[in-house]
Parts: C-alpha cells; sequence; structure tokens
C-alpha cells in the first residue's frame, strides 16, 4: 500500500513494508495451489506462465482485501509461521481436490484390469508416470467437467474467501476451524467412489465371465481362452461406452460434494 508523508514541505511516497509481505503471503497461498493442481500442473503449461497467473490473481486478491485483513508483522519468528501457514493452506486446497481426481484415476485402472487393459498404458504428461488408457480418458473427462461446471470460477471464490477466513498468519489459530481430520478423511472416499464408478462395468464383466464358464461346462468343444480375451474388451468397452453418461453425472455430483466440503470444511 501507497503511505503518503510530507517531509520539510515535501511529499514523499513510500511502500510499507507490511503490506508488501501481505501480497507475498497471499502469492504464496495462490501460487502453490495452482503449481499443485493438476490442472495447471502439466508440462503443457510454461511455467512462466503458471507464475505470471498466480502474481496476476494474487494482485487481484489484494487490492480489496489489503482494507479487510491485517497486514503481516516482519518479526521473524511470525514471518516463519506465515510461510509455513500459507504452504499448508495451498497444499490442503490442491490436495483435496487430488483426493476426488485420485478416485477417477482408481476407478479408471479398476476398469482396465477387468476389461484385460491393465498392461495397456501410456505416459501421464502431469506425473510423468505410466496410467492405464481408461484413467487417461477418466483425467480428461473429469477435467472437461470441471471447466464446463465453472470450478475454476469457484475455486477463485473459495481462494478469495479463505483469505478473509483466515488471513495470513491465522493458520495455526484457525486450525480447528479447518476439521484437519475430516480432510484427512477424504482419503477413503478415493476407493468408495471409485468402486461406484467402476461397478457397472465389474458386474457386466462378472456375468459375462460366468457365462463363459457355463459355455466351457456344456460345450467343452469350444476353445473358450481364445474367444474370452476378444469378448471381455468388447463387452467392456460397450458397456463402457453406454455408461459415459452415468459417468458424467457421477463426476458432475462429485465435483458438486467438493464444492460444498471445501466451503463447509475449509472456509
Amino acid at each position: 500500500m501507497l503511505i503518503r508523508r510530507r517531509l520539510s514541505n515535501v511529499e514523499v511516497w513510500y511502500i510499507s513494508i507490511n503490506h508488501v509481505l501481505t501480497f507475498l503471503a497471499i502469492f504464496l497461498r495462490v501460487s502453490i495451489l495452482l503449481f499443485v493442481l493438476p490442472f495447471y500442473r502439466g508440462t503443457e503449461l510454461p511455467t512462466s506462465f503458471k507464475a505470471l497467473l498466480a502474481l496476476f490473481i494474487a494482485l487481484i486478491f489484494y487490492i480489496p482485501l489489503s482494507s479487510k485483513i491485517p497486514p503481516v508483522n516482519t518479526n521473524p519468528i511470525e514471518l516463519a509461521s506465515v510461510v509455513i501457514g500459507e504452504m499448508i493452506l495451498g497444499l490442503i486446497f490442491a490436495m483435496t481436490v487430488l483426493f476426488f481426481l485420485g478416485a477417477f484415476e482408481t476407478a479408471g485402472d479398476i476398469i482396465s484390469f477387468q476389461m484385460g487393459f491393465g498392461f495397456a498404458r501410456v505416459a501421464d504428461p502431469v506425473t510423468g508416470v505410466q496410467i492405464t488408457l481408461i484413467s487417461r480418458f477418466f483425467q480428461i473427462f473429469a477435467s472437461l467437467l470441471f471447466f464446463a461446471l465453472n470450478g475454476h470460477h469457484f475455486f477463485i471464490r473459495a481462494l478469495y474467501t479463505s483469505f478473509v477466513k483466515i488471513p495470513p498468519g491465522s493458520f495455526f489459530e484457525s486450525m480447528e476451524h479447518l476439521q484437519l481430520d475430516r480432510i484427512i478423511s477424504l482419503s477413503g472416499l478415493i476407493f468408495t467412489l471409485a468402486f461406484k464408478i467402476a461397478a457397472p462395468i465389474i458386474i457386466v464383466l462378472f456375468i459375462s465371465e460366468i457365462g463363459m464358464g457355463l459355455i466351457v461346462k456344456f460345450a467343452p468343444q469350444i476353445n473358450i481362452l481364445v474367444v474370452s480375451f476378444a469378448l471381455t474388451i468388447i463387452v467392456g468397452i460397450l458397456f463402457a461406452a453406454l455408461s459415459i453418461g452415468e459417468w458424467a453425472q457421477a463426476i458432475q455430483d462429485s465435483f458438486k460434494e467438493l464444492f460444498l466440503f471445501i466451503f463447509k470444511v475449509l472456509i
């Protein structure tokens, strides 16, 4: 914030170091969130672009927040607590999203294994590891739905609200309000949501395997081992195509739960 003083009939404008530190604290929380979120941390976006985006968002936030939140103290110990608190808050926001997206990737792994695509893997440009084709499909599908539902608008609004509710330097005083135990319990949601998404394909493929077992029992002359691989893939792809609408609804409901969770628990 610019401060004006008159010294010896000369107007002097200077920037308060406390307000500079407040802006840097806002920038730190925003940049941690942007650099960890899977939608922005991929190699497709240059690091310089992500840094400029974080700087722009922090500047937009700082203008109205400068009059609503107390400035950061220059005490070294308090500065260290501010840095640690802002990093943890940014990671908490990002990890909450990663828990939900991890459910979709886990569902893709389960479906790929059941369909026989467990070894058909592609490189994930975000993490650099090998993932299954179905998991990659879910990543792209969930990302498109996230932006279609204006999820990026929600996160900007939620992040701004978090600065009002938890100003820089007040993280450790707000730990009880954050309900960190509920955030940790989100990790169990990965498997619950993954099996909910993958359940239709698992059931259909299980029934098809029972049918092939009956064919072997009553018509042993049929070489079911050769037929089963192609049949499993065809049935899996067919019902996966039929389930896209249900998957879209499940992902949409999951994002709505995520948005409600962030507003109720985090801010």
